[in-house]
């Protein structure tokens, strides 16, 4: 969408077609609407209503759209929550969790406990960025922290790289870690210049009493705090459609203030 007098952008949206599949995004974490201006429901509205009508004409019959959490943009997502429901998208909603990023330092953000524990990370280990090149290093690390846990991570190390090769300045990489090996890391995403995306961490499970996670978030709120970050998202805390309640409170525990993360599905007769 375009204003007129001044042939800009002020709202967008991308698609997947798979099959007569649409999706926004079809694998990352949320597509969905990108507001860049004064835009109000009646633009919106209008907006919609074409794209409904294009994709009727392709014959589609189902539609998803995953928004960002509500933290990144309250107003924004009130409205496209206004607009969609209105085009008969259904609504359900996820739990995210957000670190907000100010003057505070993260120590004084998260529980008496993780302060322990963080303690004890900082005197056996070090937080560091670590360069592009250690891609595969660290997304290995990952999955096989994930599969001591019987879990499986959403991109294979191809998929991913293909990504983070065509967008790097998008990308960072932290790790935790002594002179002689890894306890935990992280791949995050620059989502925009405000907020920084948790995309895949983990620690080994035989560090689970000390919790090197923690003081590896710890390096990525200073890193917030140094570059002008406002907001660092600890992704979602939900199991099979279900919210991990232990997930969860462990992401409170460590600052995370959770928002709702609308998915909105509508399916074509």
């Amino acid at each position: 969408m375009r204003q007129r007098e001044t042939k800009k952008t002020v709202a967008q949206i991308f698609f997947n077609i798979n099959k007569k599949k649409v999706y926004s995004p079809l694998r990352a974490p949320f597509g969905s609407l990108e507001l860049y201006g004064n835009v109000g429901p009646k633009k919106l509205e209008e907006l919609f209503g074409n794209i409904i009508a294009d994709l009727k004409k392709l014959s589609v019959n189902f539609c998803q759209i995953k928004h960002y959490p509500e933290a990144y943009h309250p107003v924004a997502t009130i409205l496209v929550h206004q607009v969609l429901t209105k085009f008969s998208f259904r609504p359900t909603a996820e739990i995210s969790s957000i670190i907000p990023v100010d003057q505070k330092t993260f120590e004084k953000k998260i529980a008496v406990s993780q302060r322990q524990k963080l303690r004890k990370s900082e005197k056996r280990f070090m937080v560091s960025q670590v360069k592009l090149t250690e891609l595969k290093k660290i997304y290995d690390f990952i999955s096989a922290c994930r599969h001591e846990r019987h879990q499986s991570l959403s991109m294979t190390f191809t998929q991913l790289k293909k990504v983070v090769y065509r967008f790097p300045k998008s990308f960072l990489l932290f790790q935790v870690a002594d002179e002689q090996e890894m306890a935990a890391a992280a791949i995050v995403i620059k989502v925009s210049e405000n907020i920084l995306y948790t995309f895949y961490y983990s620690h080994e499970k035989r560090f689970n009493r000390i919790s090197p996670v923690v003081f590896l978030i710890s390096g990525i709120y200073r890193y917030a705090q140094e570059h002008g970050f406002a907001q660092i998202d600890l992704g979602t805390s939900m199991v099979n459609g279900g919210i991990n309640r232990p997930l969860l409170q462990f992401k409170k525990s460590i600052g995370g203030q959770p928002s709702n993360k609308y998915i909105f599905d509508r399916i074509f007769p």
